[in-house]
Parts: structure tokens; sequence; C-alpha cells
């Protein structure tokens, strides 16, 4: 039995709908074989490793993500974690990947033959005009993703970023503060299945 096999129950325990995990089986397979040439997580991470870490560690978000989205930016998306899981489950909303490096770009477009409401950019602007939300998972600390986006943020935009240690997200907090000064901000804490590990959410909307 392979170890997706073994964590099959976990996986669908977290919100993930059963007859999705062979999509989700094909992704992961195809993130394993990709990895060692382009760096997409640690080259020296086992399988199980990835799941635990990546895949488990991405869909702790879902019973947490807003329903009913038309368009999601995802920041930093490098080998498609947390959007790529997103965008099979919720098949009815648009998922734009932001991400420059072209090898992973390609990666990424890869994925659309089978996961077709995946969409490939590589400028962030800082109005991203039409979009519903804001996702990234470990990619910048928080006042540079208002930066980077801020008249998104000063029109109201709204932000679902992944975070690790709540020590962390709080000097973000306070350096962010330092820039604007209005800003608030909820903290959702999560916890594994599998690991002994700080994992938060990060929601941010004026």
């Amino acid at each position: 039995m392979s170890y997706f096999e073994q964590q099959r129950s976990i996986l669908v325990s977290l919100g993930f709908k059963d007859s999705n995990l062979p999509v989700l089986k094909k992704y992961i397979e195809f993130l394993w074989t990709s990895n060692e040439e382009l760096n997409l997580v640690s080259r020296k991470m086992t399988i199980e490793e990835l799941i635990d870490n990546h895949i488990i560690d991405s869909l702790m978000i879902l019973s947490k993500f807003p329903l009913g989205l038309k368009k999601v930016a995802d920041l930093g998306s490098g080998g498609g974690l947390p959007a790529v899981i997103l965008a099979i489950h919720f098949p009815e909303t648009q998922f734009h990947l932001f991400e420059k490096s072209p090898r992973k770009r390609e990666f990424l477009e890869a994925l659309k033959k089978w996961i077709p409401n995946l969409y490939l950019q590589s400028e962030i602007s800082t109005s991203m005009k039409g979009y519903d939300l804001i996702t990234a998972r470990a990619f910048k600390p928080i006042d540079v993703i208002i930066d980077m986006t801020s008249a998104y943020y000063k029109n109201g935009g709204k932000y679902f970023l992944m975070k690790a240690r709540l020590e962390k997200i709080q000097e973000e907090i306070q350096d962010t503060l330092k820039k604007e000064k209005n800003f608030k901000c909820d903290i959702v804490p999560l916890k594994s299945p599998v690991l002994d590990v700080e994992r938060h959410i990060v929601s941010i909307h004026l």
C-alpha cells in the first residue's frame, strides 16, 4: 500500500472529496517526479514528508476557506500549494497562480490538462483587479504582500494567508501596523492530524 493510500482516510477527514482523490494523487506523483529537476519542494524530502508537510498541511484550510468565490489569486505559487489542491476541490472557482520562475510556470501549466480551472500569471499588480481573494503560503511577510497589492488592499481586498508560528505572525503584524495604522486581521489556529507543528490562517479584510 502506498503512503497516499495509507493517509487516504485523513485526507477525506479534512474535507477533501473522495471522488477527487485520483486527481490529487496524479498531482502528487507529478510534483514528486518533477521536484528533482525543478526543486519545487526540498529535494531531501521523502514522499511521506511531502504528503504530511505539504499536502495535508494545505488540506487543513478547506473547512475555513470562503465559499462561492469566482476568482482567486495565489501569490508565489511555486509547486502549486495550496492553490492546486483548492482548484481540485473547488472546480467552479478560477485559481490564478502567480509565479515568476519560467520553469515552475511550465510545471504549473502542465497541470491544466487535468485541472482546467488553473490560470497562470507572472506579474503581480498593485490593483489585482477582479479578484475575490488573495491566497499565499510561505511567500512573503504580511506587510510586503500588502505593499505589493496596495491598491487592492485599500479598495477592501481580502486575503487568506497560510502562516506557521504565532510569534512570527505577531512580529509581521507589528511591522504592518507601522505602515498601515488601521490594519486588522483574524488569526485562526489549525491543528495537523499528523504533525506537532504550529499552523495558522491570517485572514485580512478592511
